[in-house]
């Protein structure tokens, strides 16, 4: 097991403190290796899957995961098959894991697709939605899902190349707002995700009236419709454009970022999966994460690993 713990720590004493643990899954069928798993501990998950340096692993170790967060944030295309997720909800009743049904923005093809895989998701189970489409399809037609605002909905200034914290102090997290706060209560969303951002401050996690789940170790900072990899095969007329043939290779491989001449010295790793730029928390965002952690600001820790720098392919 090569984990890189960080050297900040939870209050693991004050066990009320810890927030809930879950995994996101992409890729629904890293489920097979899981199967084989007994206690699906976060050191025994971690393990298993190979996913390496997450912060805090030292003190999450021992605490069991609870629930599995399937799909994907960022893409249509990523949206499991019929099939597939009902393998994976199989596997999440089988171990008692509650059921977090992750989608991005959708198109109409989307939506439809989407429409069949919520009639295959149990009641109670969650939907992270990132688009008021997707809220108001579960609203109207799926009373028994509980409607979760995604990370895209939750709006702030997240540039991993920002060299002070005035840029991003400029504009504060929209979630501090009363009016969002407002706003997702009346779409009947009582929960919210999140990322740390650069030069974030503790005060950005701060109770505002709905749960709170925060994703780690990674941010993400744009998404669009343009897949690097996907038009890696294409012709140069055709490169970089939205519409061609998908292999899901992002599935399999990532493209590292870095800029050239001179950077900042708080600029953070950053990374491209499919159509998406991530970067990955410095001990400066870990710090701010454990104090919010620690004051119970936190309702849930969302651990990820599957479709970013950890995972290539074999």
């Amino acid at each position: 097991m090569n984990l890189i713990a960080s050297t900040h720590s939870i209050n693991s004493g004050n066990l009320s403190q810890i927030p809930e643990i879950g995994i996101m899954l992409t890729d629904l069928r890293l489920i097979h290796p899981l199967k084989s798993i007994n206690l699906l501990s976060v050191e025994r998950v971690l393990s298993t899957l190979g996913w390496q340096a997450i912060p805090f692993a030292e003190d999450l170790g021992p605490r069991k995961i609870t629930r599995a967060h399937l799909g994907n944030e960022f893409c249509e295309r990523l949206l499991p098959s019929t099939s597939m997720l009902k393998e994976a909800v199989c596997w999440c009743q089988t171990n008692n894991l509650g059921i977090t049904l992750v989608t991005p923005m959708l198109a109409d093809h989307g939506i439809a697709q989407l429409t069949t895989l919520l009639a295959s998701t149990p009641d109670g189970s969650e939907v992270v939605c990132n688009d008021f489409g997707v809220i108001r399809l579960v609203n109207e037609r799926f009373e028994g899902l509980i409607p979760v605002a995604g990370r895209q909905m939750c709006k702030m200034i997240k540039d991993p190349r920002l060299p002070s914290a005035d840029w991003a102090n400029s504009a504060p997290p929209g979630t501090q707002s009363g009016l969002f706060t407002k706003l997702m209560q009346r779409l009947n969303v009582n929960s919210h995700e999140t990322e740390v951002r650069p030069f974030a401050q503790t005060s950005d996690f701060q109770p505002n009236g709905l749960n709170l789940g925060a994703h780690l170790p990674f941010g993400y900072t744009l998404k669009g419709r343009i897949c690097r990899l996907g038009s890696a095969h294409l012709a140069k007329t055709k490169k970089f454009t939205p519409g061609h043939s998908c292999s899901k290779e992002c599935l399999s491989y990532f493209s590292k970022m870095e800029r050239l001449g001179k950077q900042s010295t708080h600029e953070l790793d950053a990374f491209l999966r499919g159509n998406t730029v991530f970067y990955r928390y410095d001990k400066e965002q870990e710090a701010v994460l454990a104090e919010a952690i620690n004051k119970g600001w936190v309702n849930r820790i969302i651990l990820s690993g599957d479709w970013n720098e950890n995972r290539r392919a074999h």
